[in-house]
C-alpha cells in the first residue's frame, strides 16, 4: 500500500520545519541548529524525548553551549513549533504558528529559561489549545483518533442498543418472563494503521457492565457500563475510562429507544494529553422479523464535550465539542454448528456532523459475530465472539472480540 504524507502534519508545518524535519511521522520533534549547522533530529511518540531536548538543546545539537544563538524547529503534540536563543542571551522565545501564540520567557539561567517554557506547556492553558489543534488535524490524536476516547465512547453508546448488549434482537414481553440481572465483561483487541505513519495504533478494552432488568417486562432495563482502554503508539501508552448509565425502553414489540449518559476521561503523560469527556446520546433500534432471520436497524445521535482534568503535571482542558450520528444494519440469523447459535453481520457507519469535526470524520465497519442467543427475555447465560473490520479516510482497522453475559 502507498503511503501518503502524515496526516499530522499540516502544510503550514511542513513550510516551518527544515527538510531533515519533514521526514518524522510523529508527535513530538526538535531539530536544533548553531551557526548554520543543523543537528540531529529528535522524533519521537513520547513527550518526554521533546522535554528532554528542551532542557539539553546539545542532545539535538553538540556545538551549543550555553551562551550560543541557538533556533529550533519543532513539534509539540502534532503542532508546529519554533525556539530561540540569541547570543549570550538568557531569554527563550517561542512561537506556535498555527496557533498564532507567541511570547518568551527570562529566567536568571538558561535552565531556569526552559523550566518556565516546560511548565507553560504543562498547566499555562497552551496546552489546552495544542490538543484542541490536534484532534482536529491529527489521526493519532488520543482524543479524537482512532481508538481514541470520543470514537470508542460512540461506539459504547451505540453498542448499548445495537450489537454489545443482551438484547439486539427484541420480542413481546410474556407473563413469567425471567427478569434476572445480568452481569457483562468483554475482551476487545484493535489495530489501526493510518496512511503515512509507519507505526500502528493498538487498543485493548475491558468492557464492563451490568442491567437491571425489570420483573414485570425484562425488556426495560438500566444498563452501567464501564469499559477501560489501554491505548498504545509505539512505545507509548494512553489509558481511558468511563462511567456510563443507559436506560432501554420499548415502545413496541420491534421498536427499541435508548438514552445514555456518559462522563469518560482519557490520560497520558506519554502523549501529554488528558481530558474529560461528557457525553449524552439518544439510540432507537428496531427489528423487522424476516423468513428465517432477523432485520435490526440502528440509528444513533451523540454529543461530545471535553472538559478539564488534571493528569500528573498536565492541567488541561481541550475545549472540543462534537456531535455525531451512527447508523448501522445488521442481519441476525440461527444457525447450528453442533449446538444452536445465532450469526450476526452488522455494517455500520459513523460521522460527526456540524462545524467542529475531527481529522477522520467518518469510518465505517464491517463485523461477524457468532455466539448463543441474546433474546431480552431469556434468563440464561449468553457469549458471542467476531470480528470488525473499519475503514475510514487514510484508515484501516480490525478489532476481535469475545463477550460474556450472565
Amino acid at each position: 500500500m502507498a503511503f501518503a504524507r502524515p496526516l499530522s502534519l499540516t502544510l503550514t508545518l511542513l513550510a516551518a520545519l527544515p527538510a531533515a524535519a519533514q521526514t518524522c511521522d510523529k508527535s513530538y520533534a526538535f531539530q536544533a541548529t548553531v551557526s548554520g549547522s543543523a543537528g540531529t533530529l529528535i522524533c519521537d511518540w513520547n513527550s518526554k524525548s521533546f522535554l528532554d531536548a528542551v532542557s539539553n538543546i546539545s542532545l539535538s545539537n553538540i556545538n551549543y553551549t550555553a551562551t550560543s544563538a541557538a533556533t529550533a524547529t519543532a513539534r509539540f503534540n502534532d503542532v508546529a513549533m519554533t525556539l530561540s536563543y540569541a547570543a549570550n542571551s538568557k531569554t527563550l522565545s517561542y512561537s506556535f504558528p498555527q496557533l498564532g501564540i507567541s511570547g518568551t520567557f527570562t529566567g536568571a539561567t538558561r535552565d531556569e529559561s526552559e523550566d518556565l517554557l516546560e511548565n507553560y506547556l504543562k498547566k499555562e492553558g497552551v496546552i489546552g489549545k495544542v490538543m484542541n489543534y490536534q484532534a482536529r488535524n491529527s489521526a493519532t490524536s488520543p482524543i479524537a483518533g482512532p481508538g481514541g476516547l470520543v470514537p470508542l465512547t460512540i461506539a459504547a453508546d451505540f453498542g448499548n442498543s445495537f450489537n454489545n448488549s443482551p438484547t439486539a434482537v427484541s420480542g413481546p414481553a410474556s407473563s413469567g418472563a425471567a427478569g434476572n440481572n445480568l452481569l457483562s465483561a468483554a475482551l476487545q483487541y484493535g489495530q489501526f494503521r493510518l496512511s503515512g505513519v509507519n507505526d500502528g495504533i493498538r487498543t485493548t478494552t475491558l468492557p464492563l457492565s451490568y442491567t437491571i432488568r425489570n420483573d414485570i417486562d425484562p425488556r426495560r432495563q438500566l444498563s452501567f457500563s464501564l469499559p477501560i482502554t489501554l491505548l498504545e503508539l509505539g512505545s507509548t501508552k494512553t489509558v481511558q475510562t468511563g462511567l456510563g448509565i443507559a436506560y432501554r425502553l420499548p415502545m413496541n414489540d420491534r421498536w427499541t429507544i435508548t438514552p445514555a449518559g456518559r462522563a469518560s476521561v482519557v490520560a497520558s503523560v506519554d502523549r501529554a494529553t488528558a481530558s474529560f469527556l461528557y457525553s449524552g446520546s439518544l439510540s432507537s433500534n428496531y427489528v423487522i422479523p424476516m423468513k428465517g432471520f432477523d432485520l435490526v436497524l440502528g440509528n444513533m445521535i451523540g454529543y461530545y464535550s471535553t472538559g478539564k482534568v488534571s493528569v500528573g503535571d498536565y492541567s488541561a482542558s481541550p475545549g472540543l465539542r462534537y456531535v455525531a450520528t451512527r447508523n448501522g444494519i445488521m442481519i441476525s440469523q440461527p444457525v447450528t454448528l453442533g449446538r444452536k447459535l445465532t450469526a450476526e453481520y452488522s455494517l455500520i457507519d459513523t460521522r460527526y456532523i456540524g462545524s467542529e469535526k475531527p481529522l477522520i470524520d467518518n469510518f465505517q465497519e464491517l463485523g461477524i459475530t457468532l455466539g448463543t442467543s441474546k433474546s431480552a427475555l431469556d434468563a440464561r447465560s449468553a457469549f458471542r465472539g467476531g470480528i470488525t473490520l473499519t475503514r475510514g479516510p487514510n484508515l484501516r482497522g480490525a478489532t476481535a472480540n469475545i463477550g460474556f453475559w450472565f
